[in-house]
């Protein structure tokens, strides 16, 4: 009887062992990404060069949010921005003065209310602003937007081809296992980016933002009309006049309760 006892418990330590080799098996490591192109570099070295010296900025425009449920509102705002992490942007009222201002300094989120006077403050050096505007951009690329650039993620493999039907360049940017992460579509012939689409770390879609009425600003192209979508709620920030290499001091983004 212990014999036979034995011999089933082998057979099953054997079976287990197989289930567990099968399944590792499944659970093995992502395939290798194939090496990236001469090509496929020089798009990600045109991107990370493009208007790299315009660094600090400022303008005045007009924006219009409309929300999954049809609402809309519009606003005229103005900003002033110091790349990377640095900007400062107020909701202005019919005679230019602001009504609400919001700034980041790299380490810190302000927000003040001038009517009724309100005032935040937290500690965050790239925040989000979902719940501000209801889609999920951070203050690191708004700024890369006005700059005329697009963030460029950090990636694991990269792949550029030319549409021949639109004389576009698609850029896409992945990540573990072959996630997609960012997806960079630029005109072909003036070098313009043209849209960009962002996807979190489970390749789930989050905004695109398409770029148009590209302006010469010195030697500078800047896209004078910013949309983005992002779950229903669609954004178009309207270009009305912009600075290139504006002055800042640290004090241009903090806010102070004393001030308001």
């Amino acid at each position: 009887m212990g014999r036979r006892n034995g011999h089933i418990r082998n057979v099953l330590i054997t079976a287990a062992v197989m289930l567990l080799l099968g399944g590792c098996a499944g659970l093995g490591p992502a395939p290798k990404p194939t090496e990236t192109t001469p090509y496929t570099r020089n798009m990600i070295s045109r991107l990370s060069l493009q208007n790299a010296a315009l660094t600090t900025f400022k303008g005045t425009g007009t924006v219009r949010l409309v929300s999954r449920d049809g609402e809309q509102r519009n606003a005229r705002v103005a900003w002033i921005g110091e790349a990377p992490d640095k900007l400062r942007l107020s909701v202005l009222n019919i005679g230019g003065l602001p009504m609400t201002t919001m700034a980041a300094d790299g380490k810190n989120f302000f927000m003040a209310s001038h009517t009724p006077k309100k005032f935040f403050k937290t500690r965050a050096s790239n925040p989000n602003l979902d719940k501000l505007i209801g889609i999920r951009l951070n203050v690191e690329e708004i700024i890369e937007f006005l700059r005329g650039r697009v963030p460029i993620r950090q990636f694991d493999h990269a792949a550029a081809e030319t549409d021949a039907a639109t004389d576009e360049i698609r850029l896409t940017l992945s990540g573990p296992r072959g996630r997609i992460l960012e997806k960079i579509v630029l005109s072909e012939d003036t070098g313009s980016i043209t849209s960009v689409e962002m996807y979190d770390a489970r390749e789930n879609w989050m905004y695109t933002a398409d770029f148009s009425d590209h302006r010469e600003m010195n030697g500078y192209k800047v896209p004078f009309q910013i949309d983005i979508l992002s779950r229903g709620d669609r954004l178009r920030l309207r270009i009305q006049r912009y600075w290139r290499q504006a002055s800042t001091e640290p004090s241009t983004f903090m806010l102070l309760e004393s001030e308001m």
